[in-house]
C-alpha cells in the first residue's frame, strides 16, 4: 500500500537485512515456499501429460499448456524474489545501493507480464469452450493450428506490453527524489520495492482485470445456456437419459463457477487496495499505525492470493477434465479400476472427444493417429 516517507532516522539497511526472522514470517515464507511448489507441480504435471499423451494434444489442450507456462514463470520469476523478503521480515534487501532500483523494475516488469499471460489465457480458454460449446460443427474449421497459435503469440505480447508499460511513469510526477518506481523505507519500518503510479494501476484495474472478467462471465453464461438446452433436448427425447445428463451439466456448471469464483476470489481484493491505497492516501493511515493489520491485508489479498491462482488453475482446469485425470492416473501411477471409473463420463461443456481414452491409447500399444485438432489420421 502507498505510504510516506518516515520523518525519523532511516535505519541501517544491513542491520535490518540481517535481522533473525519473526515466527509470523517463518510461516509466511513456508507457506509460500509451499505454494511455489504445488504451482511447479501441477502445471509441470500438465505440460508433461500432454508432451506424453498423444490423445491430449489438441489446440484446447494447448491453451491450457500455455496457461500452465505463465503459472510456472509465476513460480519460478515472481515466488523466489517475495520468499527472500519474506525471509528478511517483508524487507527487499536487493538494489542496496541509493537510486538503484534494477532488480525491483525486473520484478515489477516480470510480475506484470506473467500475470497478464495467466489472466489473458484464462479469457482464451473461455473463448475457446465458448466456440466448441456453441459452434460444434463449425469449430474445427474454424480453431485450426495458425489460429490457435496466433491467439496464444497474441496473449504473450499482449503481456510483454504490459511488462513494458509497467517501467513508464503514467502519471507524470515522477521525480529524482520521488521515482515512479522505488526502494525506499516507508514508516512502519519496511524497506520496500514498489510502483506509485495512480494512473496506470487504474487503466492496468481496467484492461487488464475488468476486461478479461467480463468476457470470461459472458462466454461461460452463454455456455450455461446451450449446456442445458441440449440437456433439456436430450431429456425430451430420452427422460432417463436426459436426467443423467443434466446431472453432468450440474456438475459441469459448477466446475465453471468455481473457474470465475477464483479468478475474482484471487484478484479483485488486491487490485482494489492498491488502486484505493494510490488515489486516496488519507484512508490507509489507520493501516499505517497499525502495522500488524496493514502486514496481515497486505500478505493475504495482495501477496498470496494472486500468485494462488497460479497453483489453482492446474486443479480447476484439469482434474474436472477426464482425459487429464486418465493421464495422471497414468502418469502418477494410480490403480487402473480408478482410472477406468471416468471413462464413461462426458459434458457437452467440456470439450473432448469421447472415441477413445488416453488409458486405452496407452494400454494398446498402438501408435496414436490423432492430430491436435482430433481428427484421425489413420491411413487406410
Amino acid at each position: 500500500m502507498a505510504a510516506n516517507n518516515s520523518a525519523t532516522p532511516v535505519p541501517d539497511l544491513n542491520s535490518v537485512c540481517s535481522q533473525t526472522t519473526e515466527p509470523v514470517f517463518i510461516m509466511y515464507t513456508v507457506f509460500l515456499v509451499l505454494i511455489m511448489l504445488a504451482t511447479l507441480f501441477g502445471n509441470a504435471l500438465v505440460i508433461t501429460a500432454v508432451y506424453l499423451f498423444h490423445r491430449l494434444r489438441r489446440m484446447t489442450n494447448f491453451f491450457i499448456i500455455s496457461l500452465a507456462v505463465s503459472d510456472l514463470l509465476v513460480a519460478l520469476g515472481h515466488l523466489p524474489l517475495r520468499i527472500d523478503q519474506s525471509v528478511h521480515n517483508n524487507n527487499w534487501c536487493f538494489d542496496k545501493e541509493d537510486g538503484v532500483v534494477t532488480t525491483c523494475a525486473y520484478w515489477i516488469a516480470m510480475d506484470t507480464v506473467f500475470s497478464s499471460a495467466s489472466i489473458c489465457n484464462l479469457v482464451v480458454i473461455s473463448i475457446d469452450r465458448f466456440l466448441a460449446i456453441t459452434k460444434p460443427f463449425e469449430y474445427q474449421s474454424r480453431m485450426t493450428k495458425r489460429v490457435g497459435f496466433s491467439l496464444i503469440t497474441f496473449v504473450w505480447v499482449y503481456a510483454m506490453l504490459w511488462g513494458v508499460l509497467s517501467l513508464v511513469d503514467w502519471t507524470g510526477d515522477s521525480t529524482l527524489e520521488n521515482p515512479h518506481i522505488y526502494v525506499r523505507f516507508f514508516q512502519t519500518g519496511e524497506r520496500k520495492c514498489g510502483k506509485s503510479d495512480k494512473v496506470y494501476y487504474t487503466t492496468a484495474m481496467a484492461v487488464a482485470f475488468f476486461l478479461p472478467l467480463l468476457i470470461v462471465i459472458v462466454t461461460y453464461s452463454c455456455v450455461f445456456r446451450v449446456a442445458f438446452t441440449q440437456a433439456k433436448a436430450v431429456a425430451s427425447l430420452d427422460p432417463n437419459k436426459g436426467k443423467r445428463h443434466i446431472l453432468r451439466e450440474l456438475k459441469a456448471t459448477k466446475t465453471i463457477a468455481i473457474v470465475i469464483g477464483a479468478f475474482i476470489v484471487c484478484w479483485l481484493p488486491g487490485f482494489i487496495l492498491i488502486v484505493l491505497s494510490l488515489w486516496c492516501v488519507s484512508c490507509f493511515e489507520p493501516f499505517v499505525e497499525n502495522k500488524a493489520l496493514s502486514l496481515a491485508i497486505r500478505i493475504i489479498f495482495v501477496f498470496v492470493l494472486p500468485v494462488m491462482n497460479s497453483s489453482v488453475n492446474p486443479l480447476i482446469y484439469t482434474l474436472f477434465n477426464k482425459e487429464f485425470r486418465l493421464a495422471f492416473s497414468r502418469m502418477l501411477c494410480r490403480g487402473r479400476s480408478a482410472a477406468r471409473s471416468d471413462a464413461d463420463e462426458f459434458s457437452v461443456t467440456e470439450h473432448a472427444n469421447p472415441r477413445s481414452s488416453v488409458l486405452h491409447a496407452k494400454d494398446s500399444g498402438n501408435k496414436s493417429w490423432f492430430s491436435m485438432n482430433g481428427r484421425d489420421k489413420r491411413p487406410s
